[in-house]
């Protein structure tokens, strides 16, 4: 519920007074207190002085009294008098002796006849206490002539002084004890605290009153008046209000000056918000559809996965739209192409031109271009129709799954990351960004990425990420972050998301300037996905071989030279490895064929036997047959694991 400002002062008023009077009420209480067992005190003195002038004149000695005798009954009678005028409820006389520490009731009175009946009764007789109490023992040492004992009783709470008879002829000492109840002392300190308190907490209720009149007249109304009239201006700030009729010289009249300061000023500035707001909504509708076309065109995430590859990738525009893009797709002969471009604008503009761009490079790639031509076509389209002089550097490639050949070009774009046991930077040759010279010519370049290995593109958002301090992410840090866990090529998905949550952390909290794009290439282990055969260590197992690789391809020229190919390496495995064990699988994709061989021989491995360096009479050994093994495949390799030899030899082929 909501506490307006009088209910809170008036709160704060009585918390005050509150702690205020339990403040007096407990310092007056305690005064109170004092001053009464102060009196207390004498009044116990005065009784002990007139008990002790009593028993002087009766006699240095009680023991052995006559108790029938009119002397003793007036004395005792006399005593029983000082109980009553001094509101005691029992007065004592009793002896210690101080051999044997026993004490004697010598004389009791009571104010209640009863109980006094009762007392005498057993006056003379032996007390059962047989030790002397601290009191006792301090008013012995002379400590203090008169002392106060509280103690508990069934019936009620009491209280009693102790003194001593000064006078005492005999060997024992005579000590004096006054009893009285607690009520009544309890009492006397309550009437005079309510007579001490009651006048201070009056006037400052009084007080209190005044004060928060004052308060209510003075501050809070023209408060609420002030909030009703700005209310009124919230529900309707084109309508000026009426002024204030608030002249006070004080705080509460220069808040309603600037008040009504204010509603002339935001009055005059609302049509130019209005204006304002209406030219903004319709940029942010032109903003959303922008959005929305350009997450047709370039997704925030997508996956990309077949036999031999998985592809993950995302893009965060700085802004609504941005200029970073990239594509994967596959062909019709089964090659994946990837694409990951910047272009030079930002906001609408530079969406515009990045979906051109984009879709330029995505037609090109298309109609089985390379990567190359795909470059330089693109780049003379956009040298034509360019008005604003935008460019863009762009990286595209195209990967053959089944062997794992990357053909690819680069048009000024940062450079790519080789992934897989190391961490390298590759340096391609990096010509100029697309749509700026006419002239520029881009050339392919090539190699071959091993079941395991994968390829990082990104643009430069990433490592131009900055931290509160300013300081750049860098090619340094997003190495380290790509090595501290080992490449998973089927899990690229994980790898993309660990180095976003490493850019998060990085510029904890920091907006990026710059839009940031990252993708992930990973070759898997079984690209073309056939399964090897046991096959006889013989040379009559080519026989087999021809069967299946004419089965998946036909007869022609193409087949025929990577059947000899084939027939080479069989003869060397069987000629010079020593296995006595061997496996063969085949597998075609698109123009790719893939012909697999693992054996349990020796470990020998072709792609680094330098064949082209020996005497023409040595190539007979072997030689020769390893030179026209890498004239005729498009790519070789060769993997020792758990043992054996394991050979993939790729060849293009027509289709059958």
């Amino acid at each position: 519920m909501r506490m307006t400002l009088n209910k809170k002062v008036t709160l704060l008023f009585l918390v005050m007074l509150i702690l205020t009077a339990a403040i007096s009420a407990l310092w007056n209480y305690h005064s109170t207190r004092l001053s009464i067992m102060e009196a207390e005190k004498d009044q116990a003195e005065s009784c002990t002085s007139l008990v002790n002038s009593a028993l002087n004149q009766f006699g240095n000695s009680l023991e052995g009294v006559n108790r029938q005798s009119a002397e003793y009954r007036g004395f005792r009678q006399s005593i029983r008098g000082l109980c009553l005028g001094f509101r005691q409820d029992i007065l004592i006389i009793y002896t210690i002796d101080p051999q044997t520490q026993e004490r004697r009731l010598v004389l009791a009175v009571s104010s209640d006849p009863d109980l006094d009946g009762a007392l005498k009764e057993q006056e003379g007789e032996v007390l059962p206490d047989a030790e002397l109490d601290e009191a006792e023992m301090a008013l012995l040492s002379g400590e203090d002539p008169v002392l106060r004992m509280d103690e508990g009783l069934q019936s009620d709470r009491v209280f009693s002084w102790l003194s001593m008879w000064t006078g005492s002829g005999s060997k024992s000492h005579c000590f004096i004890l006054m009893q009285y109840s607690a009520s009544m002392e309890n009492g006397r300190i309550l009437r005079d605290f309510l007579e001490d308190i009651l006048l201070p907490v009056c006037t400052m209720s009084l007080a209190f009153l005044i004060l928060l009149l004052l308060v209510n007249r003075r501050i809070t109304v023209p408060i609420r008046h002030i909030s009703d009239r700005m209310k009124s201006f919230a529900r309707d700030s084109r309508r000026k209000p009426d002024p204030l009729a608030i002249r006070s010289r004080d705080e509460i009249g220069e808040i309603a000056s600037s008040f009504e300061k204010m509603t002339e000023d935001i009055s005059t500035y609302i049509g130019n918000i209005e204006k304002l707001t209406q030219e903004r909504v319709e940029n942010d509708v032109q903003l959303t559809v922008a959005r929305k076309i350009q997450n047709g065109l370039v997704p925030e995430k997508e996956e990309l996965a077949g036999e031999g590859f998985r592809i993950s990738a995302i893009t965060r525009p700085a802004k609504g739209v941005g200029g970073d893009f990239y594509d994967c797709f596959r062909r019709d002969d089964g090659n994946v192409c990837l694409i990951m471009g910047d272009v030079s604008g930002k906001g609408i503009s530079g969406a515009i031109f990045m979906a051109m761009v984009k879709t330029i490079i995505r037609e090109k790639l298309m109609a089985d271009l390379s990567p190359a031509e795909t470059l330089n076509q693109t780049n003379r389209v956009l040298i034509d129709q360019n008005p604003e002089g935008l460019f863009a550097t762009v990286f595209t490639a195209i990967l053959d799954p089944l062997s794992g050949v990357l053909r690819y070009a680069n048009a000024g774009h940062t450079p790519p990351i080789l992934l897989g046991n190391d961490v390298v930077i590759l340096q391609p040759e990096s010509g100029c960004p697309v749509g700026l010279f006419d002239d520029a010519e881009f050339a392919d370049e090539q190699m071959t990425l091993a079941p395991g290995q994968g390829l990082f593109l990104y643009t430069d958002g990433v490592t131009d990420a900055i931290n509160p301090q300013h300081v750049l992410f860098g090619m340094n840090r997003l190495t380290e972050t790509l090595e501290k866990e080992p490449f998973a090529a089927d899990q690229t998905d994980e790898t993309l998301d660990r180095l976003l949550r490493a850019l998060d952390d990085y510029r904890e909290g920091v907006e990026p300037f710059d839009d940031t794009a990252a993708m992930i290439l990973g070759v898997t282990d079984a690209p073309g996905g056939e399964e090897l055969q046991p096959v006889p260590v013989s040379l009559d197992t080519f026989a087999e071989i021809k069967k299946a690789v004419f089965a998946l391809c036909g007869d022609n020229e193409e087949t025929r030279m990577a059947l000899l190919a084939c027939d080479e390496t069989l003869a060397n495995i069987v000629q010079y490895s020593g296995a006595t064990e061997l496996a063969f699988g085949c597998g075609k994709q698109g123009d790719s064929l893939r012909v697999t061989f693992r054996d349990n021989g020796i470990a020998f491995d072709p792609t680094a036997a330098a064949a082209d360096e020996k005497e023409f009479e040595d190539l007979d050994s072997g030689g020769m047959g390893l030179r026209l093994i890498r004239q005729t495949a498009s790519s070789v390799r060769y993997e020792r694991k758990d043992g054996k030899n394991l050979l993939e030899l790729v060849f293009s082929v027509s289709k059958s």
